[in-house]
């Protein structure tokens, strides 16, 4: 066979690189960014490699978490409808296997309200503080849970507790009534008839002259006139 000369040499198949090089000349790239390609190319190769694995693994990963978030939504929706009285225990169990799914928090929810139905009011608030610590305020969630845990407290008669999260729901808008309602309910409970009825008209001079809460200021009124009775 003849020794390879320069001439034979130039007609042998291009290397990757050769190619590479080819395409940068006709990009048109400055001289200095096609000389960093050049003297780096193998840094960048694997650059490259390490971002389509990871745009893969991010994909597979998405739609691995959408087939669970599905599925989670599937058990929530059984157990909710459950009529065997199993519910507890199907809620549970979503907990369980979907931890960090919103059914599964949906399903805690439902599990705090099963308790508070029972009269286990220590165990739902327990339940709902819990659940508490891992909804942050601007959640939509975060003043029904609110709400939840001074029910729960109250029934408990923990009136001093109930009371801290009664006031919670005061300055988050809609929950205003239930909370001022709610507040007076406890110092009736603990027979402070004057606090109550300080409370009921905060709530009178809060709502002012609504025309839309006019049928609430006359219940609130008739609450207000029957404790001063009893006074």
């Amino acid at each position: 066979m003849a020794s390879e000369s320069a001439f034979n040499k130039r007609l042998t198949a291009e290397t990757n690189l050769d190619k590479v090089e080819g395409l940068l000349e006709h990009l048109n790239l400055p001289p200095k960014v096609i000389d960093f390609i050049r003297a780096n190319h193998r840094l960048i190769q694997v650059s490259v490699g390490v971002i389509v694995i990871s745009v893969v693994v991010w994909s597979l990963y998405g739609s691995y978490r959408e087939k669970i978030t599905e599925e989670a939504s599937s058990a929530l929706s059984v157990a909710l409808q459950d009529t065997r009285g199993a519910q507890a225990d199907e809620l549970s169990a979503v907990v369980d296997k979907y931890g960090n799914t919103p059914s599964a928090l949906w399903a805690r929810v439902e599990l705090a309200h099963l308790a508070m139905k029972k009269g286990s009011f220590d165990d739902a608030s327990t339940r709902y503080q819990a659940i508490l610590s891992d909804v942050k305020t601007g959640n939509p969630l975060y003043p029904l849970i609110v709400f939840g845990l001074a029910q729960a407290l109250e029934g408990a008669k923990k009136y001093e507790e109930a009371a801290v999260q009664y006031d919670l729901l005061k300055n988050i808008n809609g929950f205003d009534q239930i909370a001022y309602v709610g507040r007076g309910r406890i110092e009736e409970a603990q027979g402070n008839l004057d606090t109550a009825i300080a409370i009921y008209n905060d709530f009178l001079l809060s709502i002012g002259e609504d025309p839309s809460k006019s049928q609430l200021r006359s219940e609130i009124d008739a609450k207000v006139s029957i404790l001063k009775a009893r006074k």
